[in-house]
């Protein structure tokens, strides 16, 4: 079927490095670094209630700002998104001046959530798909082979933009923020009539949670903060060990023609393939990774050198 309406705005990969762009249209993507992400375990289903939850996930953990959430589901757990709407409005204006257009803002977590392993974004810097979460790493994970630019020219956009609620109308462009009012308007016309099931809603989630707090034998007012707590602090040791592990990797010092060549992480332990330019690299490279993370085991085949890290 051919389609009626046709963008033809530039998919636009935007990091601090990026060039500023003063004439065109554009469809930007935000690279990792323009927000924070975590996988977690939550007590909860549905993606609306993961994102009630999003502030409690972030706690303490965030700098200063005005932080907005997006939340979505990733087999039994939620991805949750934070991001400053004003900061990232500020960067879009130095980048975007001039006749230049932004049509719409898009997080690389959602529009490179398939993304197989990593592609080079410049000389300095990498895109990887780590157990689900899309981040930006030094170049050094990276096959130059593979390249953003080969993702970019026939990527189809999801749905899923990013909402800069009060900024949105200074940084996209009028047309299509015109166009974006139409579809708020439909959208409210359905919230009128979801908001008919509302208490019924209420009813049901206060229903669930009297069964949890009896099924556990929990207080009433602790059971959100104990499951909440009790979640996080497990994710957030895992997490906290996989990035451990790739940024320990990166401090090794690999000579000219090394790299790595796979990341792989679980809850239980992160597998690491260096390619080496000899076997005699095997004990000098544990022995500086071990400085920094808990090598369980390498194995050397073929200049292929696994590094088990234990998580």
């Amino acid at each position: 079927m051919t389609k009626i309406f046709k963008s033809n705005n530039k998919i636009f990969y935007l990091t601090d490095k990026s060039p500023v762009c003063e004439s065109g249209g554009f469809d930007v993507i935000l690279s990792p670094q323009f927000y924070w992400v975590k996988k977690v375990e939550l007590p909860v289903k549905r993606v609306s209630q993961a994102l009630s939850l999003a502030e409690s996930v972030y706690a303490n953990s965030l700098p200063e700002g005005d932080f907005a959430f997006e939340a979505s589901k990733s087999g039994d757990e939620f991805v949750i998104i934070a991001y400053d709407k004003e900061k990232i409005f500020q960067v879009l204006k130095e980048k975007f001046i001039k006749n230049a257009k932004v049509s719409g803002v898009y997080f690389a977590q959602n529009e490179f959530s398939e993304l197989d392993g990593c592609c080079g974004i410049d000389q300095n810097s990498s895109l990887i798909n780590l157990n689900g979460l899309v981040l930006q790493v030094p170049r050094v994970c990276t096959d130059s082979k593979k390249e953003i630019s080969q993702y970019l020219e026939n990527k189809k956009l999801s749905r899923n933009k990013v909402t800069l609620g009060a900024f949105e109308s200074s940084v996209v462009d009028a047309k299509e923020f015109y166009l974006l009012a139409a579809g708020v308007v439909i959208l409210f016309a359905s919230f009128v009539m979801d908001t008919i099931n509302y208490k019924s809603e209420i009813n049901s989630l206060e229903k669930q949670k009297q069964e949890l707090v009896s099924k556990y034998d929990l207080p009433q007012t602790s059971i959100q903060l104990a499951s909440i707590k009790k979640s996080l602090t497990k994710t957030f040791t895992t997490q906290k060990k996989i990035r451990d592990a790739v940024y320990g990797a990166n401090g090794v010092g690999l000579k000219k023609g090394e790299f790595i060549e796979s990341i792989k992480a679980n809850s239980k332990e992160t597998v690491i393939v260096i390619k080496v330019s000899s076997s005699n690299r095997e004990q000098e490279i544990k022995r500086e990774l071990s400085k920094t993370v808990d090598v369980k085991s390498t194995n050397i085949e073929n200049n292929n050198l696994t590094i088990r890290i234990g998580a």
